[in-house]
């Protein structure tokens, strides 16, 4: 059984309390946009002040229903920190050794399977620069082949493919996106799945691709970066994304 917010709160500090909100409020999120898959996908982060352990949510429970209170310690290792923690996911137990524990820049990802990516992931051209969302994340964004066995050579093969690679497209399965913090992480998974999503629909009309020219995409990715008016990280939409969960009477921060 879930943890009160009262027993959950006084176990821990308050930078783990807000992180474990943050976490329960990605979550939320991310179902409100349609982009979970019942109980399957991750979404994780580090513990303020305890870096080399994480929170992972129980096997079983639908990002929609998330609670800060829910979110179960695993330490380095991929082990809960509590003895009768529930039942977890053993391929979220080894994504957060594998992202986190070799990313110190990173304390949130995202693990999703939009239908989108899986089918761009799936055609050998992947990602094209067909639109600004694709733009701005073709140079953060690597690859990996989809294998459903996760022992510690495919861990060691994972750690070097992500790189220094901010989203992850696992071919035929879905993808990863990290992120410093929870807004940068939700922010990279939505603007994949709308540039995977409109080059879908391009790539449906049948006509000859107008592809946005390398050196061009070069250069505003570079002016992206150096910009004072745009933010690529989610901070300017978090605010609103967590008032709209209040709005609805959410009780993720419970």
């Amino acid at each position: 059984m879930p943890v009160t917010k009262m027993n959950a709160h006084h176990t821990c500090s308050d930078a783990e309390w807000n992180t474990r909100v943050e976490l329960a409020a990605l979550f939320r999120i991310i179902a409100h946009y349609g982009m979970s898959d019942l109980v399957n996908g991750a979404v994780c982060a580090r513990v303020p002040e305890e870096p080399d352990h994480y929170l992972v949510h129980p096997y079983g429970m639908f990002w929609e229903e998330a609670r800060a209170s829910d979110m179960v310690k695993i330490n380095a290792d991929g082990q809960p920190v509590a003895p009768d923690a529930p039942w977890l996911n053993d391929g979220v137990q080894n994504l957060c050794q594998w992202i986190l524990g070799s990313r110190p820049d990173a304390s949130f990802f995202v693990h999703g399977h939009d239908e989108e990516v899986m089918a761009v992931g799936s055609i050998e051209d992947g990602l094209l620069p067909l639109n600004q969302p694709a733009v701005y994340l073709g140079n953060i964004t690597g690859y990996i082949e989809y294998e459903f066995e996760e022992d510690e050579a495919f861990g060691a093969h994972f750690v070097k493919q992500l790189g220094d690679n901010q989203i992850l497209i696992s071919r035929n399965h879905g993808y990863y996106a990290l992120g410093e913090t929870a807004a940068a992480a939700f922010f990279r998974a939505y603007f994949l799945r709308q540039t995977c999503s409109t080059q879908i629909k391009t790539l449906a009309m049948g006509r000859d691709l107008h592809l946005i020219d390398p050196q061009k995409v070069a250069r505003y990715q570079d002016q992206m970066a150096a910009s004072e008016h745009y933010n690529y990280n989610g901070k300017t939409e978090w605010p609103g994304l967590i008032r709209m969960l209040e709005s609805r009477g959410s009780d993720h921060a419970t």
